[in-house]
């Protein structure tokens, strides 16, 4: 990567400061610029806190591919999902938010600190984002770092998936963290080899990511293809600091029981081989461009013009997301969520281009009209992300899982409860599992595809157990009606589809005879 400007007999020359070439990696950050990235750091946690604590989540795998397997963990109880049964999860995820969970059940096993410390821990990991968004820009200018460090602290989906027990948001985060010492024009063994830990890590989390992190490695042995000690000098720490994590990726694994990393191979198998993702839905290679256009809709264009100024100032980054995108677009099951890499590099280089441009306006405008300029760019970048957070996409996605939650919520700070059956019109992955509504309280599935158990027919079957359970949890609008002695407690009409409703009797639950309807029970027996 080289420092020449193509532009620069196109314009007047710059001070110094205005352009800030690309010297600062190695350079001592100055004392207002670290007091900066530390103002911002602590404003992208504040916002993420508050996300933390709000009910539901993206997508059920929050729950019970990491939360609920790290609740099993300390706790012997959980809901098994059929990717767990076949073994094509890893224990690392599930593994690092164990203590969190632990630690919300120890001050308090009655209230939702089990849920919420796990989020907090992973807004935590991803302040690593803004860091790598700062340090990216200060390449350029400080311009360049605040603006970049400002849009990686406060975007919409920054601060969403940022607070979100997922492992693409934490998977980038390590992504991003490794790209600036590997970017660096003369990167340091210390360096190199902390970005060959996270690239194992990102890998492990998030296995698909792996080309991404092959076009970061190229990007950085490049320089040195032609000398063989330069090249020995950045893989032997890149490979030694991958092993450690690779290493301690193993001891979770075994330490849970399992034989480590044949959890890739399963997962292989079971997606490619036997296309078992494609059961939850197909769709075409241009999805993702749909939702970019439906997500960020009219900001497509200052986007688009952003990562024009941006681009060569992180190559590698923009490359990393073109495969990402690309690669994901092949794979017939898709989610938003799987390219999140791609989305934040693109946010952060576009945001960086648009601190070129600021820079280049200082350059030639007077200093009133630059300072006007950068508060139009900083209230641009603000505006869109608080608009575009509030169209229907956005929050319907922030819609799911919250009816569910609130009512587990009420679940577990109510001792009276001894069993909670989930009725027809709601199914498991509607509710936050065992984690959610803690304590060894038996879960009932009235639930499946056969015609025998739907609509009516369900609140008929659990009606023939009601004294197993002495809670219900059903939707809105209902598919049936409640057992006698059942009271509603509360209902969530929401009209997405998503409504809930909980019922309650009085006295307590003898479970004999309704073993088969346990939870577990049911999703073996629905191949869930």
């Amino acid at each position: 990567m080289t420092d020449t400007d193509p532009d620069a007999s196109l314009r007047p020359a710059m001070p110094p400061s205005a352009m800030a070439p690309s010297t600062t990696t190695s350079s001592a950050m100055t004392p207002p610029m670290r007091r900066a990235l530390g103002g911002l750091l602590l404003l992208a946690l504040a916002l993420r806190v508050v996300a933390a604590i709000q009910p539901g989540y993206h997508h059920p795998d929050a729950i019970f591919q990491y939360l609920e397997p790290a609740f099993r963990l300390i706790s012997g109880e959980g809901v098994v999902t059929w990717e767990w049964r076949v073994g094509m999860r890893s224990w690392l995820l599930p593994a690092l938010l164990a203590g969190p969970v632990a630690l919300g059940e120890a001050i308090d096993a009655r209230s939702s600190l089990p849920l919420i410390l796990p989020r907090i821990a992973m807004a935590l990991g991803s302040l690593g984002i803004v860091w790598a968004a700062f340090e990216h820009g200060r390449r350029h200018s400080d311009t360049a770092a605040l603006l970049a460090g400002f849009v990686a602290a406060t975007w919409f989906e920054f601060i969403y998936f940022g607070a979100q027990t997922l492992s693409e948001p934490l998977a980038t985060a390590a992504f991003l963290v490794a790209s600036v010492p590997l970017a660096a024009r003369a990167p340091s063994a210390k360096g190199v080899a902390g970005a060959g830990a996270l690239l194992v890590l990102t890998v492990l989390l998030r296995p698909h990511y792996a080309p991404a992190g092959l076009v970061l490695v190229g990007f950085a042995l490049w320089p040195a293809r032609r000398s063989g000690r330069r090249l020995a000098a950045l893989l032997l720490p890149m490979l030694a600091g991958g092993a450690v994590i690779a290493l301690a990726s193993a001891v979770i694994d075994l330490s849970a029981g399992t034989t480590p990393f044949v959890w890739i191979i399963e997962n292989v198998r079971q997606n490619v081989v036997h296309n078992v993702a494609a059961r939850y839905g197909v769709s075409s290679g241009w999805t993702f461009v749909f939702w970019f256009l439906a997500l960020w809709s009219w900001w497509l264009v200052p986007v688009g013009i952003g990562l024009r100024f941006g681009t060569r100032h992180a190559p590698a980054l923009v490359v990393a997301s073109i495969v990402t995108i690309m690669l994901h677009s092949l794979i017939g099951h898709k989610e938003y969520r799987f390219i999140f890499l791609a989305v934040a590099a693109l946010l952060i280089v576009s945001a960086i281009g648009w601190g070129v441009l600021l820079d280049r306006a200082a350059a030639t405008w007077s200093a009133r009209r630059a300072l006007i300029a950068r508060c139009v760019v900083v209230a641009g970048w603000s505006a869109a992300s608080i608009l575009l957070a509030h169209t229907s996409l956005a929050q319907f996605q922030r819609r799911i899982g919250v009816p569910g939650s609130e009512l587990y919520a009420m679940l577990r700070a109510d001792p009276a409860v001894c069993g909670v059956a989930i009725v027809y019109g709601a199914a498991f992955v509607d509710v936050p599992g065992q984690v959610g509504l803690g304590r060894a309280i038996p879960q009932y599935g009235f639930w499946g595809p056969t015609p025998a158990r739907r609509g009516a027919q369900s609140w008929a079957l659990a009606a023939q157990h009601r004294h197993a359970f002495n809670r219900i949890i059903g939707s809105v609008p209902r598919t049936g009606s409640p057992p006698p002695g059942y009271r509603t407690v509360r209902c969530d009409t929401g009209s997405d589809g998503y409504g809930m409703c909980l019922y309650a009797r009085p006295g307590r639950c003898t479970p004999a005879g309704s073993a088969r309807f346990g939870i577990n029970h049911v999703l073996v027996a629905i191949g869930a």
